[in-house]
């Protein structure tokens, strides 16, 4: 689990989905992220906000395999942000990498977002 707040991308690295949404990059603020992005599409449907602090959880959909999948699990107050953080440690985001052919993961990130 990783507690994040998320802004839509604006950078042209990304594309827009099916239905013309840019996805919604993750800042880390605590605990260890494997990836932080999330289909805009999936963002406002679910009624997601930008600048809200969330848990969430990463994980693999068999569908994508080779894509690391975002999953909202809350939203998180202000009380329960200082008592998770303490727990999840220092916000990390341990991206896969490819060296030699070989898969690693990469020096954790800064707390910049694409954007």
């Amino acid at each position: 689990m990783f507690l994040a707040k998320f802004q839509q991308v604006t950078s042209d690295k990304f594309e827009a989905d099916k239905n013309g949404n840019n996805p919604y990059i993750g800042e880390v603020l605590a605990g260890t992220a494997t990836g932080s992005l999330i289909n805009g599409t999936i963002f406002v449907r679910d009624g997601l906000e930008s600048n809200t602090l969330y848990a969430c959880d990463n994980f693999v959909d068999s569908e994508y395999p080779d894509n690391v999948q975002t999953r909202i699990l809350g939203k998180v107050s202000f009380s329960e942000y200082n008592s998770l953080s303490k727990e999840l440690g220092a916000g990390k985001l341990n991206l896969p990498t490819v060296e030699n052919g070989k898969t690693g993961s990469s020096t954790p990130a800064k707390k910049e977002a694409i954007v």
